[in-house]
């Protein structure tokens, strides 16, 4: 996969290599609070448009 091989890549900050990045926990949260939202938002106009 490119997104793979992407975040396997060593980057080079000033002659230092910076390391890869990383999903944290918290990040993966606030993601999935993110996409909630909107997605319940739609489901339900949707929802009240139907019936």
């Amino acid at each position: 996969m490119v997104v793979n091989e992407l975040m396997k890549k060593q980057t080079k900050i000033y002659g230092q290599v910076a390391p890869a990045p990383k999903l944290t926990k918290a990040a993966a949260l606030l993601l999935a609070f993110g996409l909630s939202i909107p997605v319940f938002l739609v489901l339900s106009a949707v929802e009240i448009l139907l019936l």
